[in-house]
C-alpha cells in the first residue's frame, strides 16, 4: 500500500470513529458524521477507480472494471441513505463543512514528485540547544530527515516544505560531502569521522550518532542518485582515481595520526585499497607515505581529501625527483637478475647482505616485510629474469645485474664505451721489458650467478641516487668489480712477469703466459663466486718498429723454412709422378709395336715406319741450275728406293725369303728395359 493510500485510510478510519463516539451524544450526530466521513470516501475511491482505468488504457491492457466500483457502489448508497434522512440545513451545513475540510486538507497534504526529496522546515517553536539550524527533532528549523515521494501530511502553517531534486552523481565520479551542521571536530582533525548514516540518506542517524560538520571521511559512488537533505549536506563531484596498466599509484595521506620521529611509512592498515577512509583512520592510520601501492589498470574511489594518489597523470605537476619511469611496473630482463635494495628496515647486523624473509611476496607486501625483522640496504633473494611486479619506489630500489656471459676486452676504448660497456675502465696491457714497451690485447669471458650479484653489488656499490628507488640501469657495480678485481689482477701479473723475464723469454713463454694467467683470474672470481669461462691473449707487440721488425724476422724465416719444406715435398711428388707417367707411357707403346709387327711383319712395319719418317723429312723447295733430275733425286720416294737397295744388300734374305712371323723378344718386369 502506498504512503497516500495510508493517509486517505487513516483520516476514513478516524472520521467513522468520530461517527461512534457521536452516538453517545445524538443519533443525528452521528449520522451527520458518518455521512461526511462517506463523502470524503466517495471521492477518494471514484478518484482511485478513475486512475487505475486511465493507467490500464495506457499499458494496453484489456479494461474490467475495476473491484473498487463494488465499494464505490455500496459507499453511494450508504450515503444516499444518510442524506435523504437529513433536513435541507444540516444538508448545507455539511456541504459548508466538507469544503471547508477539503480546503484544509489540501493546504495539509504535501505531495513529493518523483525525483525529488521534501525538505521539511518547522517554522514555529522553540530551537534546539545543540542544533540550532538542522535538527534530528521536532523543533525549530530544518529537520534532518526528508520525505519521500508521494503524498505526506503536514500542519499548513506549522511546516514548510521544500521539493528539491535527488542528488545524482554521475557515473565515473564520486561525491565528496560536506556536512554544513553536526558536532565541531576535535583539534588537529582534517576530517569528520566516519558516521553510518546511509551514505548520508540518514540526517537522523547523522547527527544523532555524533557526526561532525566538514568535509566527511566517506563519499559517495557514481551511476547513483541519493535522497540527501541538501540543508544539511553539501555534494561536490570530482573525477575517480585511475592508475594507468602498467604504472602504479603511490599514496600519501593527508590526515590520520602523526607518524614518531624517524619513521619512513605509516602501519598498513587494511582499507580496501584506501577506498575507506573510516576504516584507515580508526585503523590507526598515520599522516605521510603508505607502504600500500595502487596497482594499475583500475579505477578507485578515493577521496582526495584524505588521500593524494600520485599517478602518471599528475607527476609531472609535482614536481621534485618522482618521475613517471619510478611509477612503472619493474620488469627484469631474461638475461639479468634484479638486485633489491630496501630503504627501510632494521639495521644490518654483520659485514653481509640481509637474509631472506619470508611472506612478502617478492617485496610485494612491504609491511610484511618490516614485520618480520627485515633488513635495510641489499637483500640477499633477488628478483630472476623474466619478473614483473609492481614495488613502491619508496621502499625498495632494483638494480640490474646480467647474468648472462660476458666478454671484457683490455684494448684501446673510445670516450663513448665509457658509460656502455662494463669494461670501458680497461685498457691495452704495457709491460716494460728490458727497456722496451710491450702491448698485448687480453680477453676474458665470465658469467655472474644470480646468487652471487648481492654481495657484488654490496661491496662495489653504485651510483649516486636520490632517495626514491625504483628499478635501476646502473653498470657502475659490475664495472668497478672488472676495474678493481681483473684489472688489478692482469695489470699486476704482467708487471712481475715484465720485471723476471728477457724479452726472448717473454715472448717465448707465450702459451706458459696464458695458462698462468687464466689459472689467476679464475681463483680470483672464484672467490667472489663468479665464474671464468676462458682467459685470451693477443699478439704482442712493441712500441719500438725495429724490435717488432726483429721480432717478425724469426718467425718470417720460419714460415720461408716451412714453405720450402713444403715446395720440396711437393717437386719429389711431382718426379715420382712423371717417372710413373713415363713407365705407363712405355707399357702402352711396347705393346702398340707388338700388336702392329704380329698383324704386319717386322719388314713392313720397318717400311712403315721409315716411310712416315722420310715423309716428315725437310725437302728442298727449288733447284738451282734447272736440273730436274737433281729434284727428282732430292723426293722421299727416291730416298726411300735407295735405303731399301741398301738394306737388301746388307740382308739378302730379309723379307722375301722369310717366311717365318718375326717378333719382339720378350721383356722383363720393367717395360723400360724392352729390347727389340
Amino acid at each position: 500500500m502506498r504512503g497516500t493510500h495510508r493517509v486517505d485510510l487513516g483520516i476514513y478510519l478516524v472520521g467513522c470513529a468520530a461517527a461512534l463516539c457521536s452516538l453517545a451524544v445524538s443519533f443525528d450526530l452521528a449520522l451527520y458524521v458518518h455521512a461526511s466521513i462517506n463523502v470524503f470516501a466517495v471521492v477518494v475511491v471514484t478518484r482511485g477507480i478513475v486512475r487505475k482505468v486511465e493507467t490500464r488504457k495506457r499499458e494496453d491492457l484489456r479494461s474490467h472494471p475495476p473491484l473498487g466500483c463494488l465499494f464505490l457502489f455500496l459507499l453511494l448508497y450508504v450515503t444516499a441513505w444518510e442524506i435523504a434522512h437529513m433536513s435541507l440545513m444540516i444538508i448545507v451545513a455539511l456541504l459548508l463543512v466538507l469544503v471547508v475540510a477539503g480546503v484544509a486538507g489540501r493546504l495539509c497534504v504535501r505531495y513529493v514528485p518523483a525525483g525529488h526529496v521534501g525538505v521539511v522546515r518547522r517554522l514555529h517553536g522553540r530551537a534546539h540547544p545543540e542544533f540550532p539550524h538542522v535538527t534530528p527533532y521536532a523543533t525549530h528549523g530544518v529537520l534532518a530527515r526528508t520525505l519521500l515521494p508521494g503524498r505526506h501530511w503536514r500542519a499548513p502553517f506549522l511546516y514548510q516544505v521544500q521539493c528539491v531534486p535527488r542528488t545524482h552523481v554521475a557515473e565515473g565520479k564520486i561525491g565528496l560531502v560536506t556536512a554544513k551542521e553536526g558536532r565541531a571536530r576535535l583539534s588537529g582533525r582534517a576530517l569528520a569521522r566516519a558516521v553510518s548514516c546511509d551514505n548520508f540518506q540518514n540526517g537522523e542517524d547523522f547527527l544523532l550518532k555524533g557526526g561532525e560538520a566538514g568535509t566527511q571521511v566517506g563519499v559517495l559512488a557514481g551511476g547513483q542518485s541519493y535522497s540527501i537533505n541538501t540543508e544539511l549536506f553539501e555534494v561536490r563531484e570530482v573525477d575517480r582515481t585511475h592508475v594507468p596498466t602498467g604504472t602504479i599509484g603511490l599514496v600519501d595521506a593527508k590526515a590520520g595520526k602523526i607518524p614518531p620521529p624517524g619513521s619512513l611509512f605509516g602501519p598498513y592498515v587494511e582499507c580496501d585499497d584506501f577506498q575507506d577512509g573510516g576504516r584507515f583512520l580508526d585503523g590507526g592510520g598515520q599522516q605521510g607515505k603508505q607502504l600500500a601501492i595502487l596497482p594499475g589498470g583500475a579505477y578507485y574511489d578515493i577521496n582526495p581529501a584524505l588521500f593524494d594518489v600520485i599517478t602518471t597523470y599528475n607527476v609531472g605537476t609535482r614536481g621534485g625527483e618522482l618521475t613517471e619511469w619510478h611509477l612503472k611496473e619493474v620488469s627484469i630482463p631474461a638475461d639479468q637478475t634484479g638486485v633489491v635494495i630496501a630503504l627501510d628496515g632494521a639495521q644490518p647486523e654483520g659485514d653481509r647482505p640481509g637474509p631472506s624473509v619470508p611472506g612478502h611476496q617478492g617485496y610485494r607486501l612491504p609491511w610484511v616485510f618490516l614485520q618480520n625483522g627485515g633488513w635495510r640496504g641489499v637483500q640477499e633473494e633477488t628478483l630472476s629474469g623474466g619478473t614483473v611486479c609492481a614495488l613502491n619506489p619508496y621502499f625498495v630500489r632494483v638494480m640490474l645485474i646480467p647474468t648472462h656471459l660476458l666478454t671484457l676486452e683490455w684494448d684501446e676504448k673510445t670516450p663513448g664505451e665509457e658509460l656502455t660497456n662494463y669494461d670501458a675502465h680497461l685498457g691495452r696491457i704495457t709491460a716494460t721489458v728490458q727497456g722496451y714497451r710491450l702491448f698485448v690485447d687480453v680477453r676474458q669471458l665470465l658469467r655472474i650467478p644470480a646468487e652471487s650479484a648481492p654481495e657484488l653489488v654490496r661491496r662495489n656499490g653504485g651510483g649516486q641516487f636520490s632517495g626514491i628507488g625504483g628499478l635501476h640501469y646502473d653498470r657502475l657495480p659490475v664495472q668497478r668489480f672488472v676495474q678493481r678485481v681483473l684489472g688489478a689482477i692482469v695489470a699486476s701479473y704482467f708487471s712481475q712477469i715484465a720485471t723476471a723475464l728477457s724479452v726472448q723469454d717473454f715472448l717465448r713463454n707465450y702459451r706458459e703466459t696464458r695458462l698462468d694467467l687464466a689459472a689467476l683470474v679464475e681463483n680470483e672470481l672464484r672467490e667472489w663466486g663468479v665464474e671464468s669461462r676462458g682467459t685470451h691473449l693477443g699478439e704482442f707487440r712493441a712500441e719500438d718498429e725495429a724490435l717488432n721488425e726483429m721480432l717478425q724476422k724469426p718467425a718470417f724465416e720460419e714460415m720461408r723454412s716451412e714453405l720450402l719444406t713444403l715446395q720440396q715435398g711437393n717437386a719429389e711428388r711431382e718426379d715420382a709422378i712423371d717417372v710413373v707417367r713415363m713407365r705407363a707411357e712405355k707399357r702402352r707403346k711396347a705393346l702398340d709395336l707388338k700388336a702392329e709387327i704380329e698383324a704386319l711383319g717386322l719388314d713392313n712395319v720397318m717400311v712403315l715406319r721409315m716411310l712416315k719418317e722420310i715423309t716428315q723429312a725437310p725437302v728442298p723447295q727449288f733447284i738451282s741450275g734447272g736440273d730436274v733430275s737433281a729434284f727428282l733425286e732430292t723426293q722421299p720416294v727416291s730416298r726411300l728406293e735407295g735405303l731399301l737397295e741398301k738394306m737388301r744388300n746388307l740382308n739378302p734374305g730379309i723379307g722375301a725369303q722369310s717366311t717365318e712371323q718375326p717378333s719382339l723378344p720378350r721383356t722383363d718386369a720393367d717395360p723400360g728395359d724392352m729390347k727389340e
